[in-house]
């Protein structure tokens, strides 16, 4: 998958993608608990607008750094799938 915001068109990798996640998060000075983000990856995963495993096709963000933040919500159009955890 392509990051949507990416001039380069650069292609990720799962790997390469939770490397980047790492760096950034090292960066936040808040992140939800673990218990959080596995029930928001797990809603993620079932999604039909995942791409790649692991980018989102609606706002083009890595699912674990989207799902680690507790000010981030699911930006499904149809509405946030996250709602209940």
């Amino acid at each position: 998958m392509t990051c949507r915001t990416c001039p380069q068109g650069k292609t990720y990798s799962v790997e390469e993608a939770a490397a980047l996640v790492a760096g950034q998060l090292a960066l936040e000075p808040v992140l939800v608990e673990e218990a959080t983000v596995s029930a928001r990856l797990a809603i993620c995963s079932e999604c039909p607008s995942l791409t790649a495993d692991h980018t989102c096709k609606h706002c083009g963000c890595f699912v674990l750094f989207r799902a680690s933040l507790p000010n981030k919500r699911c930006p499904a159009p149809d509405g946030d799938r996250w709602q209940q955890v």
